[in-house]
């Protein structure tokens, strides 16, 4: 071998030490990682989940209309009841199972009249609808050009609430007027609204956005449940209800 073969080979093992020594190192610093990550893998694998809070349970259906069947049901078979028992009166009824609305739960069609008459559906149980909401519902009538509609709650009046509508053309029905109606209706259509009521999981509360059913859910420090929106992990949906 000559000298300009041995210079080379000098300055070939210079150059590919740096190399040789960062590679160990590189390897080194991954074999010393590797533990702490598999540890923490493994605790997360061995941490068990977190159980789910009891759901509320679930109300005995009634056989018979009363007013307990607004108390076991949730918002939306609410109004899908208060649908079926206008549409049993001959009127075609049309609603949106979720979303804005814009004041309007379902809209009335007659043979005899030109114009839809317009429902709005409350859902309170132990809340009084007062006078606030009457002129809500009133605005909405006329933006479009309406003069009669029907306010529907499952709860009741306020006085006030009771004059503005009697004085503005406002069909006020609370719990007792509905089902004054109800006991109106054939045997058969009463049965009919009354498994609307308890139709699917009735008591559990659809979503208002996604009108999907929610789901019950607990507050991180475990102080209380709630109902949530069973697509947030989906589309971050936050819907949340009070459980009742």
């Amino acid at each position: 071998m000559g000298w300009r073969d041995v210079i080379g080979a000098v300055l070939d093992a210079t150059a590919a030490a740096p190399a040789r020594q960062a590679s160990r190192t590189t390897s080194a610093n991954n074999k010393a990682s590797a533990p702490a990550s598999d540890t923490k893998a493994s605790l997360a694998r061995q941490r068990p989940a977190k159980p789910a809070p009891p759901e509320p349970e679930r109300p005995t259906p009634e056989r018979a209309w009363s007013a307990a069947v607004f108390d076991h049901i949730e918002w939306r078979r609410f109004e899908a009841v208060c649908e079926a028992l206008f549409a049993q009166s001959g009127m075609r009824a049309e609603s949106q199972s979720h979303g804005a609305d814009g004041g309007v739960d379902i809209w009335l069609y007659s043979q005899h009249s030109d114009k839809p008459m317009i429902v709005q559906c409350k859902h309170w149980k132990k809340r009084v609808v007062g006078v606030k909401e009457l002129r809500e519902f009133y605005g909405v009538l006329k933006s479009h050009d309406l003069t009669y509609g029907t306010f529907a709650t499952s709860s009741t009046f306020s006085s006030d609430a009771l004059a503005f509508a009697k004085s503005n053309r406002i069909n006020a029905q609370d719990r007792e007027g509905l089902l004054r109606l109800i006991a109106g209706r054939s045997t058969e259509q009463q049965q009919a609204l009354l498994d609307t009521a308890y139709e699917c999981e009735y008591w559990k509360p659809t979503c208002v956005k996604c009108g999907v059913k929610m789901v019950l859910r607990e507050k991180k420090d475990g102080s209380s449940s709630f109902w949530g929106c069973a697509n947030y992990g989906k589309t971050r949906c936050n819907s949340m209800m009070k459980v009742a």
